[in-house]
């Protein structure tokens, strides 16, 4: 069964985003600006900080993965709140002298 974290790879992401997109949702997600608010394997809703807080929400349907988010700019594009959202789903490596 496919979920939504098979599509939130980097060539996705980097496909659906223009390039300052996925720089700035890089930058926020790296900085801790988002914050889940629900995720299960089809839908994921987080809160993206700034001015003004942005709500973004990726869903995979029958079609594919579509998406939303409140800051207006994710007409067929990914938004940064969008790159961002789906970034601070992915594990971060712990480096191996940390333990």
């Amino acid at each position: 069964m496919t979920s939504l974290d098979d599509y939130l790879t980097e060539k996705t992401l980097l496909d659906l985003a223009p390039p300052k997109a996925y720089v700035d949702g890089a930058a926020a997600a790296e900085h801790g600006s988002v914050r889940i608010l629900e995720r299960d394997e089809k839908h994921l809703r987080a809160e993206v900080a700034g001015s003004p807080m942005q709500t973004s929400e990726l869903r995979l349907g029958a079609d594919g993965l579509r998406w939303s988010c409140t800051c207006g700019e994710a007409a067929g594009r990914l938004c940064h709140h969008l790159v961002a959202t789906a970034l601070a789903t992915w594990p971060t490596e712990v480096p191996d002298d940390a333990e």
